[in-house]
């Protein structure tokens, strides 16, 4: 904008002065004062139609801003007569008839202005007044032959400053969006740097609750089972020796059991009980070692077994270890029951049913066993299930997609 403004000044100061400059006898020093006085006040009425200017120019949107924002606070038809009066007055006063002549260029700043604050029928007005002006100055002193062929020749540079004219805001327009474009880019960049690093620590959180859940479905059913054989070896220490060899011989196993577990989980922390096994499989062999720890534990299959994601094979795996972990070490129970539900289509389940001592459901503490659980049903958008009532056993069940 201040490279249209200054273009606008030097050419009105140039036209007029060159036009005196040329044939300075007939312009005596009041026509002279008359003229500057006239070329300052027609520059200084053109910058009033800035704003205007910039409000289109900065507009944002595909269709064009209201009218009413882009005049200036004059309005429309004020601004634009005081414009052509100023712009005739210099041309009238500087061109005395002689050709060849730049003077006509002051006619062109009303026509661009157009462009800028108003529609295509105020744009064909603006420029047909100028292209009048022009035609009757030229009859005034050439006559109306001579008037229509320079008539003809303005209606090429006003049609030239129209086109120019509207390159330049179309111009304008894509370097703003540019420019608007790179800030929003910028921006986007900079949050998705704030939301890597936000999910970079969700990551690490969601990987710390997974090794802890692993570590306390995995070692801690093991480390329940050694303990029941221990208790089971004191017992029966005195009574009955190889029993009691058996119970800690049966502690020792689960405990390389736990250690290869442990060590597995360590050597890549996605160590998996079901590897290379078939999920009715793995929990044959929960419930044959809730069986050796002296636990009447019974499985029942239902429905025709079928593939699921690794993740909720897990899920469904660990929830068996916590029931049965739970129904040795809290329930005391004598018997318990496991079933794998495959029988509805797209969902799985597995539930762990004991005749323990049970409690009311607003007693349980919530550890971090089921904890654990409840947190990787909702991760696979699964549900958990649990009824219990003093001296009315103890029901967990785990329900996932698939």
């Amino acid at each position: 904008m201040r490279a249209g403004h200054l273009a606008m000044t030097v050419m009105i100061i140039v036209t007029v002065g060159s036009a005196i400059g040329a044939d300075p006898g007939k312009f005596g020093a009041a026509s002279i004062a008359t003229l500057s006085l006239a070329s300052i006040l027609y520059i200084l009425w053109n910058l009033v139609g800035t704003q205007g200017i910039v409000t289109l120019v900065l507009w944002e949107r595909p269709s064009p801003p209201p009218i009413e924002s882009r005049l200036p606070r004059c309005g429309a038809w004020p601004y634009f007569t005081g414009q052509i009066a100023l712009a005739a007055l210099v041309y009238l006063t500087t061109d005395l008839g002689r050709t060849p002549n730049l003077v006509w260029l002051a006619l062109l700043p009303p026509v661009a202005y157009a462009v800028f604050l108003l529609e295509w029928c105020g744009i064909t007005v603006i420029s047909l007044l100028m292209i009048a002006v022009l035609a009757l100055n030229a009859y005034r002193w050439q006559g109306a032959h001579f008037a229509f062929f320079a008539a003809v020749a303005f209606s090429f540079a006003v049609l030239f400053t129209l086109v120019f004219t509207l390159l330049a805001v179309h111009s304008e327009k894509a370097r703003n969006e540019v420019q608007r474009l790179a800030s929003e880019l910028e921006l986007a960049n900079r949050q998705l740097r704030e939301y890597a690093v936000q999910a970079e620590e969700l990551a690490v959180t969601r990987e710390r609750n997974r090794i802890a859940r692993e570590i306390h479905d995995s070692l801690g059913h093991y480390l329940t089972v050694v303990n029941v054989q221990l208790e089971a070896a004191r017992v029966l220490e005195a009574s009955d020796p190889g029993r009691a060899r058996e119970a800690i011989a049966k502690a020792q196993a689960f405990t390389q059991e736990g250690l290869q577990d442990i060590r597995r989980s360590l050597a890549a922390l996605r160590a998996s009980p079901l590897d290379n096994k078939a999920l009715a499989e793995a929990l044959r062999g929960l419930v044959a070692a809730s069986n050796s720890a002296g636990t009447q534990t019974d499985f029942d299959l239902l429905g025709t077994p079928r593939q699921l994601p690794p993740p909720a094979e897990l899920s469904l795996y660990r929830a068996v270890q916590e029931g049965l972990t739970n129904a040795r070490k809290h329930a005391q129970a004598e018997q318990v029951r496991v079933i794998l539900d495959f029988r509805t289509r797209d969902k799985t389940s597995v539930t762990v049913k004991d005749n323990g001592m049970g409690i009311l459901p607003e007693q349980m503490s919530g550890g971090f066993g089921l904890l654990g659980l409840r947190e990787r049903a909702h991760l696979l958008t699964g549900t958990v299930f649990i009824e219990t009532q003093p001296k009315a056993g103890f029901t967990l069940k785990l329900e996932v997609p698939g």
